[in-house]
């Protein structure tokens, strides 16, 4: 058995995701690389690193809570669901909120017929 050295990102990613390693170890290398680079352009210290995955995991859950987080999509929309200042979010939220007042709820049979 090899082991690697430790990297709480990538760690922090598998958990986040529910990422399966040994399905996915190639897409988790693939979004934490682009995730890093990111994180370092924006001056972001390594160390940093894991609790931003989980922030912005969280951050992902709230914009789309219908939709299923992966390694890839976290790195895909890594600036989209970044800290905004409280008056911006403000604005978001009541946007998101005015849309979903205005969506009809889904069928009771939803989810077995979109598969």
């Amino acid at each position: 058995m090899s082991s690697r050295p430790p990297d709480p990102a990538w760690d922090t990613l598998v958990r986040v995701t529910l990422a399966n390693p040994d399905m996915e170890r190639g897409k988790l290398n693939t979004a934490l690389k682009a995730i890093k680079a990111a994180w370092q352009r924006e001056g972001g210290l390594p160390d940093d690193l894991p609790r931003e995955i989980e922030l912005r995991a969280d951050a992902y859950h709230a914009v789309w809570p219908m939709l299923t987080l992966t390694p890839t999509a976290l790195a895909t929309h890594w600036h989209r669901v970044m800290a905004k200042p409280a008056s911006e979010r403000s604005k978001q939220q009541a946007a998101l909120d005015e849309l979903k007042r205005r969506d009809e709820p889904l069928p009771d049979d939803y989810w077995e017929t979109a598969q």
